[in-house]
């Protein structure tokens, strides 16, 4: 994830996930990134390059007025260790706030947005980064992007402060960009989502498409599309938050569970049994600062919030469904949180040790336990003349 002014640590990416008596947290990479601040950093599908959007210096000159800063893109290859800068995209002319990279299936792109109210989409060609298609009709910041599940072709999702979400989809028969759009909030939309797609659903149906946004409303929007025409879902999600929600993020594990976080110093997780039926937040966390960022494992397992401060805590659901706080992530690194008397981090208790008199206690009701059940099946065979 992100972390702080003029460094930034890995994201969530596609490694699997270890065991969770052995699960441990840790930085695999830092990127010094010098006296720039950085508003994002994403890593590709496979986890071998970093893109970064800057916005400003970590300490602006305040004579030279506002705004400042470059403006660019940067990617590094970050294979072995490494930490090789092979291209700054330059091409926006204002803060870019975020990054995005394509499934791997449609080749090297990445889509950058920011204040500049613009959106380019960027594509290597033998080893170039080039611009292959911009769109400036946004008539205000874009905030976020995203772009869908594969399976639904190579589509973009772009949350803007003129209050419209838009989806840029590439046509290949056509070679072609095409843009749909929709009003989703009213004083502005600070951030988007796609619902992930699961197996079960590919192999049953055509797999819907469906869209979780937040804004400067307060509230939270669920929307879906039909024939390429964008609808909110109803009932619409009962208002939870009390200021901008500036950031949700779709459970990757196909539960149908999104979560919200909000500059309230709240983060709302909402679940919906089934399509169609009502949203209901099943879980409320307070939390330390106002929220800027949200970000699921890839088992879904573990929630990441990022605040103001450049801070990022990790959260584990528990078997009740409560969510408790296992570590946190900073400019310091990794600091796993233990429960109150020590022992195994909240979420990774490991079963405790028996004495000797415990472990024969333990062998003699097991072998109880064992002949109880053989008796059992003896009774059924006998019932049916089967002995």
């Amino acid at each position: 994830r992100f972390c702080g002014s003029g460094r930034v640590l890995g994201p969530w990416c596609g490694r699997p996930t270890p065991p969770i008596g052995a699960m441990s947290g840790q930085v695999v990479a830092t990127l010094e990134t010098g006296t720039l601040a950085f508003h994002d950093a994403q890593l590709d599908y496979y986890g071998r390059r970093a893109a970064a959007a800057c916005g400003a210096p970590v300490q602006p000159d305040d004579s030279k007025g506002l705004p400042e800063g470059d403006f660019t893109i940067y990617i590094w290859d970050i294979t072995d260790g490494q930490q090789k800068l092979t291209a700054q995209l330059k091409g926006h002319e204002g803060p870019v706030w975020k990054v995005a990279w394509a499934h791997p299936k449609f080749g090297s792109l990445l889509a950058s947005c920011g204040y500049d109210m613009k959106v380019i989409i960027w594509k290597e060609v033998n080893g170039q980064w080039q611009k292959a298609y911009v769109d400036t009709t946004h008539l205000a910041s874009v905030n976020d992007i995203e772009f869908c599940p594969w399976e639904h072709g190579c589509r973009v999702a772009c949350a803007s402060s003129d209050g419209t979400v838009s989806v840029l989809t590439y046509i290949p028969n056509e070679a072609r960009w095409c843009r749909a759009a929709f009003q989703a909030h009213s004083c502005g939309a600070q951030s988007v989502s796609w619902a992930p797609v699961c197996a079960q659903q590919v192999r049953d149906h055509a797999p819907p498409m469906r869209l979780a946004t937040g804004g400067c409303d307060n509230s939270v929007c669920i929307w879906k599309c039909e024939a390429e025409n964008w609808s909110q879902e109803a009932p619409s999600l009962m208002p939870s938050h009390t200021d901008w929600v500036r950031r949700v993020a779709w459970r990757p594990d196909g539960s149908s569970t999104v979560a919200s976080g909000s500059w309230d110093k709240t983060v709302a997780i909402w679940k919906q049994e089934m399509e169609g039926q009502p949203w209901r937040q099943v879980s409320t966390l307070t939390v330390a600062g106002q929220v800027e960022g949200l970000a699921w494992s890839v088992t879904g397992s573990i929630l990441a919030v990022s605040f103001d401060d450049g801070e990022t805590t990790l959260y584990k659901e528990t078997y009740d469904g409560r969510f408790e706080e296992i570590g946190k992530c900073g400019e310091q690194g990794y600091t796993e949180l233990a429960k109150p008397g020590g022992g195994s981090p909240a979420g990774f208790e490991a079963p405790p040790q028996m004495g000797g008199e415990q472990q024969v206690g333990g062998q003699a009701a097991q072998a109880s336990l064992s002949a109880e059940l053989a008796a059992q099946q003896q009774s059924v065979l006998d019932s049916f003349g089967l002995t």
